[in-house]
């Protein structure tokens, strides 16, 4: 069993390696899954994520964004003069597919979306015209591994960019 479930986390950890690794593309013809990077200047704090998620009373999941320095706001607001630089929306991932926009720290995931037992999800910081922000080569994003079937959803959490220390190592927080 041990074998088994480290052979899944490490499964998991390369394909979250390979989401969260800038690589530059056109994007002409993207299939909607990646978009083009946008390296965020040195010269500006990285937007910092996490994520958590609990079982919803009535169904499903609810899930959390936890972020700053980023302004995330409706495309509404795209043309307005800008409160700051890094600014934009999030992309929501379950399991590899795309799912949603995200304008807003909290929303509602319905049982449909998942697996009866492993999932991941996903979040990626993306500016107004769907570019991905990016630090050092690596997109800015956070990854909860969970597994439905058990009481503790959450097996492994992943931040390209955390907010509190330890929070990459797989300790929950």
């Amino acid at each position: 069993m041990k074998i088994l479930r480290a052979v899944l986390i490490g499964s998991f950890i390369w394909g979250i390696t390979n989401l969260a690794t800038a690589q530059p593309d056109s994007h002409t013809g993207h299939n909607g899954d990646q978009h083009p990077v946008v390296e965020i200047p040195l010269h500006n704090a990285a937007p910092r994520i996490e994520l958590d998620i609990s079982r919803d009373k009535m169904s499903g999941y609810n899930l959390h964004i936890d972020y700053d320095r980023f302004e995330l706001e409706s495309p509404r607001h795209a043309n307005d003069a800008s409160k700051q630089y890094l600014e934009g929306h999030a992309h929501l991932y379950i399991n590899g597919k795309k799912i949603q926009r995200i304008y807003g720290p909290d929303l509602h995931l319905p049982d449909k979306l998942f697996k009866s037992d492993f999932n991941q999800i996903t979040v990626t910081l993306n500016a107004h015209d769907h570019s991905t922000w990016s630090r050092g080569g690596k997109r800015i994003l956070a990854t909860l591994f969970i597994r439905l079937d058990k009481p503790d959803l959450i097996l492994h959490r992943f931040s390209t960019s955390p907010i509190k220390p330890g929070v990459s190592t797989g300790k929950p927080g």
